[in-house]
């Protein structure tokens, strides 16, 4: 079993400020759901509430309920939520940059024996051809592609059945975007993961993905699969910039209803 269950989740930061306000979702074992929105939507909130992280943020789970493959989570470090088998890639493509690339990979296999580390190195370069050319390369100076590829490699090396990953095309022309999300694909189908992709490029993510939910102020204001999504008007229209017909005055009015709940 690797699947998540967040029911009714609410979270403050420094005490006072509420960032998620009761979201729920469900990402069933094998499965890929994408979590999309805008920026300050909270959906970097639920990355950190789901890995652990909140408390080096200074928040914290005020309500609601984690449950990662049917354990519950709230209030676990975030060692121990990756002992449950999560792994979460953070935005902002947090490397080691003053390390080459293949001390990035042997940072991110402390747990494994030598043997297996070497296994997973050598698929990763497999996968990853760029990456076995570079790999005396500090991580600074490889191109934001490179370094996201070094990140998935890096999370490979842990093995995980649940793959968590925040705004994996951030920066990212449009030919890489498709190489990262063509990568992530090929992972969850290869290894049976469950995949959380949290992303703003709407049309990256339908192509990976089963089902979607969109966040919108710190909640869920859409739930349906990706299919579904594509067919929703106000879901095309707000997310992937579709033209608004009637000119400034339906702009407006569809501004007022763009919440849809």
């Amino acid at each position: 079993m690797a699947e998540i269950n967040v029911e009714n989740l609410k979270v403050v930061y420094r005490g006072v400020i509420l960032a998620l306000q009761g979201v729920s979702l469900r990402a069933g074992a094998g499965e890929a759901i994408a979590l999309l929105g805008p920026n300050g939507a909270g959906k970097s909130t639920l990355v950190r509430a789901l890995s652990g992280l909140l408390p080096q943020y200074d928040g914290r789970v005020l309500d609601g309920k984690i449950v990662v493959n049917g354990q519950e989570a709230n209030h676990l470090p975030a060692l121990k939520v990756a002992e449950l088998g999560l792994t979460a890639i953070l935005e902002g493509r947090p490397i080691f940059r003053y390390l080459t690339v293949l001390e990035n990979l042997r940072a991110a296999a402390h747990k494994l024996t030598p043997q297996r580390q070497k296994e997973i190195t050598d698929e990763i370069f497999t996968r990853f051809p760029r990456l076995y050319e570079r790999r005396f390369e500090q991580g600074g100076y490889l191109s934001g592609g490179e370094q996201q590829m070094l990140l998935l490699g890096m999370a490979l090396l842990t093995e995980p059945r649940i793959l968590v990953v925040d705004e994996p095309s951030l920066g990212l022309s449009p030919k890489l975007t498709e190489e990262v999300m063509r990568v992530l694909n090929e992972l969850r189908r290869d290894k049976g993961l469950t995949l959380v992709l949290v992303e703003q490029n709407a049309r990256a993510a339908f192509a990976i993905v089963e089902r979607v939910y969109v966040m919108e102020q710190g909640r869920v204001v859409f739930e349906g699969t990706a299919q579904e999504a594509q067919a929703d008007a106000d879901v095309m229209e707000f997310y992937l910039g579709g033209a608004v017909a009637g000119g400034f005055a339906e702009a407006k009015r569809y501004r007022r209803r763009k919440r849809w709940v």
